[in-house]
């Protein structure tokens, strides 16, 4: 093998490595990236009827009367793939979260799946 093609290869590795480790994040040691949690930003608060902005990706489309009723929703916005998308979510009980705070999200979930940042990051 030439050292120019070894010099590519061992690139090759070198990115393939590089990628496979940025899938392997785990924020905070304990919110994996694999699973679907990433970093956002709560844009609005309020109740299911109060907030004055709705997304695509919206969890009260999938709730119960008692659960709209009920519950505390957020607004959230993060960044996927360079394009900042949002997402409305409920949040946990007992929650308090404030307008700007920066939290985790488990994008998938509608379960409540928030939590704060603690090492909080840009």
């Amino acid at each position: 093998m030439n050292t120019q093609r070894r010099r590519a290869m061992g690139a090759a590795v070198g990115l393939i490595g590089a990628m496979l480790a940025g899938c392997a994040t785990v924020y905070e040691g304990k919110y994996p990236f694999s699973e679907g949690w990433r970093k956002a930003r709560v844009e609005e608060i309020g109740a299911a009827s109060a907030l004055t902005q709705s997304s695509l990706n919206d969890c009260r489309s999938s709730a119960t009367a008692e659960q709209l009723a009920t519950r505390t929703y957020a607004l959230l916005s993060y960044v996927d793939f360079n394009h900042r998308r949002t997402r409305v979510v409920a949040l946990p009980p007992g929650a308090s979260f404030k307008t700007g705070a920066l939290v985790y999200v488990k994008l998938r979930s509608c379960a409540g799946d928030v939590a704060p940042q603690i090492a909080a990051a840009p």
